[in-house]
């Protein structure tokens, strides 16, 4: 992905019984332009836009920038990287990690 100025994008956590979603808001970019990597329990967002201007397209003014967006989020101790998905739609990317299962709430049966 490109490297240069980054921005950290608008995010949200939240935590339900049996799993945790980020959303990401990345206004303009699509799947194929963003990277998602996990290392240990850290999960890595990576964007470039590879928007262009039409051709003969000329700016006069620009009142505001396409940025590439980055950020690293540590995911909670009782969360299952292995179960860790993603999903990108009408952008805003979602990203959902169930909890172990042995975090889970049970009943336990009295013999």
């Amino acid at each position: 992905m490109n490297e240069g100025k980054y921005v950290v994008p608008a995010a949200t956590f939240a935590e339900k019984p049996d799993e945790y979603e980020f959303r990401f808001t990345l206004p303009g970019i699509g799947k194929d332009e963003t990277e998602l990597h996990m290392e240990g329990r850290t999960l890595t967002l990576k964007t470039a836009s590879k928007f262009q201007n039409p051709a003969g397209f000329k700016e006069v003014a620009v009142e505001f920038e396409r940025p590439n967006y980055a950020m690293s989020a540590d995911l909670p101790e009782l969360a299952d990287p292995s179960t860790l998905t993603a999903k990108m739609e009408n952008g805003i990317l979602s990203v959902v990690v169930k909890k172990r299962p042995e975090s889970q709430p049970r009943k336990i049966a009295i013999g």
